[in-house]
């Protein structure tokens, strides 16, 4: 068409358009429309008409197919009711040469669908290539383009501008009013305009029923309008390459529903990208809440690559919104601004799924929602990131109750990074809030100013990170319940970490919530706070300024300050519900904590450290039993260390002032004091269930102070304190709570390493610590002194277990407990106190408590005061003043005295329930004091001790109060109520000791002494044991260098015992010991035995009433005496030894025995049973029994418990029993008794081998020398003569006996008298007998009775057979009378001589023993004479019966079975002797014995007495040999064999005959033989042995060989177990013994081994395991086996540190050497918990005990320590110029003050300008005067206002150009003379810092003279060195007398100022003496010559006036 179809009209009721085509019937050609050359245009259907398929409503209408339109021109102004084309197919519109534009479809509504005003097609379309625009179209009630299926609109070159598509409300929502509409997909693309001011109803703009893709736009799309959505897309919308901004489009005006500007309804979402403008100014409202600019129902919404901001859109969603899909921002380039939203949305982007905001250039702000909604949300996740600038003044709705009411929130995880900007004032229900993570990091401004309902930051169900914040995060304002940084049901917590700024001026209201607070509900959450680099400060909040509840976790951040919880509780500054963490802080201090809140809390661990300053002026809440602690862990543990400050000022009226845990709690590494906190209970640490450990405190621990617990309370676990650097001092607790102290644990308590004094703590039970388990304090580097405990417990320390204190530097004195329990130390369990440097003094309780035991240690188990460097004195307790322990109490190693201790009831040392010992005393142990039980020193229940002391043990007092007797009170020194004692190793005496038993010792059982050095002495008890009282058992004093003597007791006056004692090698003497005269035992009373040996000196004047030196109720004895026994005395019995039931002996005694005096019986010894006395050096002598005036035998007294003995018996021993005398060495004379002057016995009496004589003996009644009442009496081996011993009134001169005997007499038997019968010897019921070779027996007489020598009684039976002998050999019996003849006469009998026959008794024929077996049956036993036969009825299976016959032969033992006799088994378990073959004598079958040797022993013996002879042969012949030869192989495990060897046969009638042999030298008789008597085990090899027979006096040989042959093989061998030695001391070897190996085998094995290839492998083995290889070797096949040698090296390295130092600072990288050396390699040296290198390294501040520890490769360590300290002296800068005052210093552990520095050089500390020291340098030269000071800059400025300026100093007025020299030095001209007028220049400033070492001018007015000049040979000191003309090239000259001499010496002179041109005059000046004749200096006096003199002497006075001013 060349033209155009144009202004075509279709009237009303025509039938079709312009073309119309039905095409029906299968023809699908279509229609066409080409190549129009012109334009369609103008063309008008006027009716309208409606049909059913719109014939004739378009102007081109095809029917049943599609239509194309292309190469037209403009399509414009047609009308039509249907619009320009309608296909019921396809269309297709392209190459439009013009616009389409001003293009009406005039009718609403066709029968099938709404019109379109260009084109529609009830399938798909497609308009391309439009050369101009689509425009100003109009659709009264549809769309401008619309297809039924996919439409696509391409290269358009113009605008798609001003449409207006109408539609009609009955229509359903969005199907009509679009300009463009597909009913499938929406392509638009390529537009070369813009799309702006078009108007639509429902999809006003676009319409896709898919999708609608519009991309490639030139333009933008701005100013469209529409009733419903903009553009709509059933799938999805896609906006890319919008070439302007999407602008002032608006929807929804009028209608009641929208969805909104830009809409998909399908997954597709809607995708805007590639916008090259902004998003802006766009409005979608409606009046119901829905609608947004960009919506996306179930998919997202994508703003990607925008030219421009988002911003001022307005939607009641906001500007997206996705139900259930995703949402992006992305590359935004500009700002998100100004955006609205009205409904429960977001103003900026909803997304029901996740949400992405990215790269957007410009800041987030101002966008607003005026309902409940934010600005961002997201159902899924949501990331924020690279905003260019920050989010602010955003303003949501102030309501939260989901994450849609967050300004930016996500129901699942919030991303918000990079953020070039701050977050500020902004304004909603949250802030920020994810239901899961939220993430807010890289922001580079502050989070601040921030106001929500709820919460800032936030998330529920995940964790909130915020990191990497550039500013702060402050000022922000949570009103309710909320946080700033918070979680609710938090599973991951919250982070917040890189904030380089503070945590400030935050503000949370309500009743819980906090600032950085996780998880509201308590399932979870921990919150961290990482890297602030601000404060944490000013914050108020409910619950938590950071608060978790899995944990929390602060590390590096500033100052956390002046915060404030406003909640009841619980909560906390820092609250994790499980664990929290803080670290790395500055000060903590002035937080006020409300209610049960604290500061840190975690329920499972709370860890704080690296607090870079203190910890101090914190409030923890009101007076509040159930809160607990600044730091709080309910469930577990808190940690607080490294606090670079002090812990101080803090107030909780709390149990656990600053840490309270249910487990443990560490506080450690603290910079400064803890000081002046308070509490209510537990000021420092509370620990529930678990420990408390408080360590390296770099201060004090003073002026504390609680209701409770003072410092630390472990309610369940230990409290240790330790490496305290200062005094714990002051701290107070009161008396609220049962056990207060300063530290309290129910396990043990710990304190160490105290560098300070432990002094003036108050406590209720215990000051320091009180435990129910252990307490120990160890190494405390001062005094503990004036501790005090206010209800007793114990003044320092208190254990429920063990408590120990060691290691104390200093006295530990005036410690003091007001009530029950102990004085100083007080332990349930095992009580120690050790090593302590000073004294021990005025420690105790209150005595008027019974229960205050241990005046300074109490343990209720054992009680331990060891190693004490000074003395022990003036304590006071009622029990144990020094120590009590129940179980065992020790004091030991005091170096100095024990003295004035005072204990009220017992103990004045040491008490103890049980054992007891104090040892090792270096000074002596001296006025103490027990005033009721006892114990002066020591009293225990147990074994009590004391032993190695120094010094004396000297005037003690033990119980002297007059008590009941029943208490037993007593002990001077040592009291044991209920066991032993014991003393041992005393290096002075014993002495002056007092108590009512046991002057010294008290003992429950036994004593023990021991080890004296010196006497013993001057003792006293009032009742028993002067020395010693044992009361139960036995008493020992042993190795006493000294005496023991003046002792006194009333029982016992050394010892009593009512067991046995033993008192021996005594150095010295002992004497005047005494006891009471009605008691027993001068020296010692036994209830048992007694003896008192090894004594050097003497035993004399001893006294008592029985036993004047021993008593013992069993045995007694003296042996080993140095000297004399003498002078000892008993009232009664015993003069020296008394055994009331049992014997007693003497022997071993190097002096005499002399002296001794017994009042009744025994004047030395009285026995209940044998009496001894033997080895007597010297002579017996002088020793009296009975009273001398009273000679009537028939009296008898009646004293105790002797009332039935004899009076005045036995003058040297009484025995019931036996009595001896043995070894004498000198006489035994002049003893004297009642009855038996030397011996008295009841039975057998023996006095033998005397080297003197036994004379002038006498008894007042029988026996001169002996007494027997009932036995044998003898006297024998006497060398001397028996002569002149007498019976004075009755019988026996020297013998009174039943047979009386004196063998070997010696000399002779002389002038020995008895007044009745027997002068020498008296038989009353025996015989008398003297025998005794060369004897003479002269002069003895009985006076008025028979028997001159000796007289035989027929005794009470009148038996005859008695006799008597007398025997003298070659000497002879003369002059000897009796009363009858005085012719010599020698015996004298009642009857013939006799002779006596014993005559012994028979056995009965059957004798039967009955035994019993453990676990068998009876066993019987019978034996028949005269062959013995045993029966056996009952036999138990496992018992052997063994039997032995005896038969004697001339009354010895001469054949047993089984050697000899062969036993035959009879039926019925009888055994019968057989063959018993006898040699021919007399026989008697002696006895039967029966062992069981299951049983171990004999279990039945019987004598027989049957006598028999055996007769036999005199000769043996005929006899036969063996055979020579006999061959034999070993026996298996024998190398050898058992070889039967007959014996030669001999004739059978000689029963007599004897076989013996050679080999075994085996005799047997006939019937014995056997196998023969040579039948024997013989070696391998040949053996020759001869066979011998005899009978009578015949014999016979045989000669027999003997080969034995070993055939066996070598079997096994087994080496020795594995050998274990440690190396040898200094060597990494050790010389092992290695055992030989056991071999298997019958004959020896030898052996050869790998190490050194002999037998024995013993050698010297290296560290490690060494194999060993033995090899055996005998005849046959060997065998080999190992073991292993392990030496191990046990020997700990010794390693070697420095000594203590002190350094800077400044200076604190320090070198040093910690070494070590091992026996074996090279040994690892480590640092123990701290990381300074063996070598040195950075030390920390303050004072630091470093500890190394060495380990060698074996594991065995050792360490060494040395305390460094690291300080540096500040000094004030007052002015703030960095230069501090001198004048004003502090010393300061690295820990610099404010306002003070490490600089003093400031010289005015007041002005900021002026701090450096100059020095006026008058000559130029460089140097200064130090007469001249000037405070000024560094410049050398003078101030204005110094009264000189420096025209002044220049010397020209107004002249300021002279340049002023350097501060260097001048260079001075080569050695010259003087000049006399050379120019000088004018003063000049020397800097003071820039002098070398101080070295001033000397002399200012001379240039040439100063500190650098050289020396000249001129006589002046030129160098300033003190010194004159000292240069080598300087003549020696005499000294110079100082002349005063003019010299003109330049001086600077100011000139009068009308002067031009000024010249130095020179002035001169007289030189002053240097030193006057007395040394004084002289004074300077300058004369002036010169014109101007005035002005001169004024200019300088002002100038000297001035700077001296300046200075001050």
């Amino acid at each position: 068409i060349r033209g155009s179809i144009t202004r075509n009209t279709i009237m009303e009721g025509s039938f079709g358009g312009i073309v119309y085509a039905a095409h029906e019937g299968g023809n699908e050609r279509g229609f066409v429309l080409e190549n129009v050359e012109g334009d369609l245009s103008a063309n008008i259907i006027a009716s309208e008409q409606t049909y059913d398929i719109a014939r004739g409503a378009s102007l081109f209408y095809i029917h049943g197919t599609g239509m194309v339109v292309r190469n037209v021109g403009n399509i414009q102004d047609n009308i039509a009711p249907g619009g320009v084309f309608v296909a019921s197919e396809s269309i297709t519109l392209s190459n439009i040469k013009g616009n389409i534009t001003r293009n009406v479809a005039s009718s609403s509504q066709l029968s099938f669908s709404s019109p379109a005003a260009v084109a529609y097609s009830q399938q798909w379309m497609v308009v391309e290539n439009v050369a101009g625009e689509v425009t100003d179209n109009i659709a009264a009630g549809g769309s401008i383009f619309r297809s039924g299926e996919d439409f696509v609109m391409r290269d358009v070159a113009g605008d798609i501008s001003r449409n207006t598509a109408g539609g009609e409300e009955q229509f359903e929502c969005c199907s009509s009013g679009s300009v463009l509409r597909a009913d499938g997909g929406l392509v638009v693309e390529r537009v070369d305009g813009e799309f702006a001011s078009n108007v639509g109803e429902w999809a006003g703009l676009a319409y896709g029923q898919e999708y609608v893709t519009m991309r490639d736009i030139g333009g933008g799309i701005r100013e469209n309008e529409a009733t419903g959505t903009l553009v709509w897309g059933g799938e999805g919308v896609l906006l890319r390459g919008i070439g302007g901004p999407i602008r002032a489009n608006q929807v929804g005006e009028g209608l009641s529903s929208t969805y909104g500007m830009f809409y998909a309804w399908g997954e597709g979402g809607v995708v805007v990208e590639n916008v090259d403008g902004a998003i802006e100014e766009n409005y979608a409202m409606s009046d119901l809440p829905n609608g947004a600019v960009f919506y996306g129902a179930l998919g997202g919404v994508v703003l990607r690559n925008i030219g421009g901001s988002l911003r001022s859109n307005w939607a009641p969603f906001g500007l997206m919104y996705s139900f259930e899909g995703d949402f992006v921002i992305e590359d935004v380039r500009g700002s998100i601004r100004d955006n609205h939203a009205t409904e429960h949305a977001s103003s900026v982007a909803y997304g029901g799924g996740s949400g992405v905001v990215n790269r957007i250039a410009g800041p987030i702000r101002d966008n607003a929602n005026v309902g409940t909604g934010g600005v961002l949300f997201a159902r899924g996740d949501l990331v924020v990131q690279n905003i260019d600038g920050g989010i602010y003044r955003n303003v949501g709705g102030l309501f939260f109750a989901d994450p849609e009411d967050a300004l930016i929130g996500s129901e699942a995880s919030l991303t918000l990074r990079n953020v070039s900007g701050s977050i500020v004032h902004n304004t909603g229900g949250a802030i920020l809030y994810a239901d899961d993570f939220a993430v807010v990091s890289s922001i580079a401004g502050e989070i601040s100013d921030n106001l929500a309902e709820h919460s800032i930051v936030s998330a529920s169900i995940g964790g909130v990170y915020v990191v990497d914040i550039a500013g702060g995060i402050a000022r922000n304002r949570a009103n309710e319940n909320g946080g700033i940084v918070y979680t609710f049901d938090a599973d991951h917590g919250i982070v917040v970490d890189r904030i380089d700024g503070g945590i400030v001026d935050n503000w949370v209201g309500g009743s819980s919530g906090g600032i950085v607070f996780a998880g509201a509900n308590n399932e979870g959450g921990a919150a961290q706070v990482s890297n602030v680099n601000g404060d944490l400060s000013r914050n108020v909040a409910p619950e938590g300024i950071v608060y978790g509840t899995i944990g929390v976790r602060v590390v590096n951040v500033g100052e956390v300050a002046y915060n404030t919880l406003t909640s009841d509780g619980p909560g906390g500054v820092f609250y994790g519900a499980y664990e929290a963490v803080v670290r790395n802080t500055s000060a903590m201090h002035h937080n006020d904590m409300h209610g049960s809140t604290c500061f840190v809390y975690g329920a499972e661990a709370v860890d704080v450290s690296e607090v870079r300053g203190g910890f101090y002026a914190n409030v923890r809440g009101q007076q509040d039993e159930d809160a607990y602690g600044f730091f709080y862990a309910s469930g577990g543990s808190v940690a607080l260390r490294s606090v670079h400050g002090p812990l101080a000022d803090n107030v909780a009226g709390s149990w656990g002032g600053v840490a309270y845990a249910e487990e443990s709690v560490l506080i450690a590494d603290i910079g400064g004091d803890i000081r002046d906190n308070s509490a209510l209970a537990a000021t420092l640490a509370y620990a529930l269930e678990g420990n408390v450990l408080i360590t390296r405190v770099h201060g004090g621990i003073v002026r504390n102070t609680a209701l409770g617990t003072s410092l630390a309370y472990a309610d369940g676990g230990y409290v240790h304190l330790e490496y305290i650097y200062g005094d714990i001092a002051d701290n107070k607790c009161g008396s609220e709570y049962e056990y207060a102290g300063l530290l309290y644990a129910e396990g043990d308590v710990m304190v160490r390493e105290v560098f300070g004094n432990i002094r003036g703590n108050v406590g209720v039970v215990a000051s320091l610590a009180y435990s129910s388990g252990s307490v120990v304090v160890n190494n405390v580097y001062g005094g503990i002194y004036d501790n005090f405990a206010s209800e007793g417990g114990a003044a320092l320390l208190y254990g429920g277990e063990d408590v120990v204190l060691s290691n104390v530097h200093g006295s530990v004195h005036d410690n003091w407990a007001s009530g029950a329990g102990g004085g100083l130390v007080y332990a349930v369990d095992a009580g120690a106190i050790f090593n302590i440097r000073g004294d021990m003094y005025d420690n105790g309780c209150n005595t008027e408590e019974d229960d205050c035991v241990g005046g300074l240690l109490y343990g209720g188990a054992t009680a331990t005061l060891q190693r004490v460097n000074g003395s022990i004195w003036g304590h006071h307790a009622a029990s144990g003043a020094v120590v009590y322990g129940d179980v065992s109490a020790v004091v030991a190693d005091v170096a100095g005295d024990i003295r004035d201790n005072t204990a009220y009831v017992g103990g004045g040392v040491l008490y103890s329930d049980n054992y007891g010992r104090i040892q090792r005393v270096g000074g002596s142990v001296l006025r103490n004091r027990a005033e009721r039980f006892g114990g002066g020193v020591a009293l225990c229940r147990g074994d009590c001790a004391l032993e190695n002391v120094a010094g004396h043990v000297s005037y003690n007092v033990g119980g002297l109060l007059e008590i009941e007797p029943a208490l037993q009170d007593g002990g001077g020194v040592i009291r044991s109520i209920a066991a032993s004692v014991e003393i041992n190793n005393v290096g002075g005496s014993i002495a002056f000791n007092r108590a009512r038993s046991g002057g010294v010792a008290y003992g429950d059982e036994a004593v023990a002494i021991r080890n004296v050095a010196g006497d013993i002495r001057e003792n006293y008890a009032s009742y028993a044991g002067g020395v010693g009282y044992a009361r139960s058992a036995g008493a020992v004093i042993e190795f006493v260098k000294g005496d023991l003597s003046h002792n006194v007791a009333y029982h016992g006056g050394v010892l009593y015992a009512s067991d046995t004692i033993r008192i021996q090698h005594i150095s010295g003497s002992v004497f005047e010991n005494e006891a009471g005269t009605d008691q027993c035992g001068g020296v010692a009373y036994a209830g048992s035995a007694v003896s008192l040996d090894g004594v050097a000196g003497d035993i004399s004047r001893n006294r008592a009433g029985f036993g004047g030196v021993l008593y013992g109720d069993l045995y007694t004895e003296i042996h080993d005496v140095g000297g004399d026994i003498s002078d000892n005395f008993a009232m009664h019995v015993g003069g020296v030894l008394l055994s009331l039931d049992s014997s007693a002996m003497i022997h071993d005694v190097e002096g005499w025995i002399e002296g001794n005096f017994a009042g009744s019986i025994g004047g030395v010894v009285y026995a209940d049973e044998d009496g001894q006395i033997e080895n007597v050096r010297g002579s017996i002598a002088g020793n009296a029994a009975g009273q001398l005036d009273n000679f009537n035998y028939a009296s008898e007294v009646s004293v105790d418990r002797f009332e039935d003995f004899a009076y005045g018996s036995g003058g040297v021993i009484y025995a019931s029993d036996d009595a001896f005398v043995r070894n004498v060495g000198g006489d035994i004379t002049e003893n004297h008794a009642g009855l038996g002057g030397v011996v008295f016995a009841e039975n057998e009496a023996v006095v033998s081998e005397v080297l003197g004589n036994v004379c002038h003996n006498f008894a007042t009644i029988d026996g001169g020398v002996m007494f027997v009442e009932d036995d044998v009496g003898i006297v024998e081996g006497v060398k001397g003569y028996i002569c002149s011993n007498t019976a004075l009134t009755g019988r026996g001169g020297v013998i009174y006996a039943s047979s009386a005997i004196i063998r070997e007499a010696g000399i002779g038997i002389c002038s020995n008298e008895a007044f009745l019968d027997g002068g020498v010897l008296f038989a009353h019921d025996g015989s008398a007998i003297i025998h005794s070779d060369s004897t003479k027996i002269t002069l003895n007489q009985a006076r008025q009775g028979l028997g001159g020598v000796a007289f035989v009684s027929a005794g009470p039976n009148n038996d005859t057979s008695h006799q008597g002998s007398i025997d003298v050999g070659t000497g002879y019996v003369s002059g000897n009378r009796d009363s009858e003849d005085t012719d010599p006469r020698s015996l004298k009998a009642d009857q013939q001589q006799i002779t006596l026959d014993f005559v012994a008794s028979d056995l009965p024929e059957d004798v039967a023993v009955e035994v019993t077996f453990d676990g068998g049956d009876a066993v019987a036993n019978e034996f028949i004479a005269p062959a013995p036969v045993v029966n056996v009825t009952s036999f138990t299976q496992g018992i052997q019966l063994d039997f032995v016959i005896a038969v004697e032969r001339d009354g010895l033992p001469a054949y047993y079975y089984p050697h000899d006799v062969d036993v035959e088994i009879l039926p019925f378990g009888s055994y019968r002797f057989n063959n018993i073959t006898l040699p021919e004598g007399d026989y008697r079958l002696a006895f039967l014995v029966v062992e069981g040797c299951g049983n171990g022993g004999v279990i039945a013996s019987s004598n027989y007495t049957e006598e028999f002879s055996v007769s036999g042969c005199e000769d043996p012949h005929p006899i036969v040999c063996p055979s020579e030869i006999i061959h034999a192989s070993s026996d298996a495990f024998t190398c050898g064999a058992y070889v039967v060897v007959d014996d030669i046969q001999a004739s059978p009638d000689c029963d007599n005959v004897e076989f013996t042999n050679d080999y075994n030298s085996v005799t047997v008789g006939f019937n014995e033989r056997g196998d023969g008597s040579a039948s024997d085990v013989y070696p391998v090899g040949a053996t020759d042995v001869l066979l011998t027979v005899s009978a009578g006096s015949a014999s016979y040989d045989c000669p027999v060989r003997v080969i034995v042959e070993d055939e066996r093989e070598f079997t096994s061998m087994t080496c020795p177990f594995p050998v274990q030695a440690d190396t040898d001391a200094g060597v990494c070897t050790a010389q092992v013994t290695v055992p030989l190996p056991t071999a298997i085998d019958n004959c020896p094995v030898r052996f050869e081994n790998n190490i050194n290839a002999v037998e024995d492998a013993s050698d010297v083995y290296p560290v490690g395991t060494t194999r060993v290889t033995f090899e055996g070797i005998n005849d046959g096949p060997g065998s080999e086996c190992s073991t292993t040698v392990v030496v191990t090296d046990r020997e700990a390295p010794v390693i070697t540190c420095p000594a203590d130092f002190a350094t800077t600072c400044e200076e604190r990288d320090v070198f040093f050497q910690v070494s070590a050396e091992d026996n074996c390699v090279a040994v690892a040296v480590s640092p123990v918990l701290h990381d300074v290198s063996p070598l040195g390294g950075v030390l920390d501040g303050g004072v630091n005990r470093l500890t190394y520890e060495a380990e060698d490769a074996a594991g065995n360590t050792a360490q060494c320590s040395f305390v460094t300290t690291v300080e540096s002296t500040y000094y004030r800068d007052a002015d703030g110029d960095g230069f501090g005052d001198p004048d004003q210093s502090a010393v300061w552990p690295c820990n610099q003050p404010e306002g003070w520095v490490l600089d003093n050089t400031d010289c005015n500390d007041f002005n900021a300008e002026a701090w450096k020291l100059w020095f006026i340098d008058f000559d130029g030269d460089g140097f200064g005067n130090p007469a001249f000071p000037v405070c000024s800059d560094s410049n050398g400025t003078l101030p204005d206002s110094f009264p000189l300026s420096k025209r002044d100093i220049r010397g020209v007025p107004g002249n300021d150009t002279t340049p002023v020299p350097s501060a260097s030095p001048v260079p001075d001209a080569s050695p010259a003379p003087m000049p006399t007028a050379t120019p000088v220049p004018g003063p000049q400033l020397i800097a003071g810092d820039e002098l070398d070492n101080g070295s001033f001018d000397c002399d200012d007015s001379n240039p040439f003279v100063h500190p650098a000049a050289p020396e000249l040979c001129d006589g002046i000191d030129n160098n300033c060195d003190g010194q004159v003309d000292e240069a080598d090239n300087c003549p020696q000259s005499p000294p110079i007398v100082p002349v005063p001499v003019d010299v003109p010496v330049p001086v600077p002179v100011p000139v009068p100022n009308p002067v031009p041109n000024p010249v130095p005059v020179p002035v001169p000046v007289p030189v002053p003496y240097v030193v006057e004749e007395s040394g004084a200096q002289a004074p300077i006096v300058f004369s002036v010559s010169a014109s101007g003199a005035s002005a001169l002497s004024c200019s300088f006075l002002l100038l000297w006036l001035g700077l001296m001013m300046h200075a001050q």
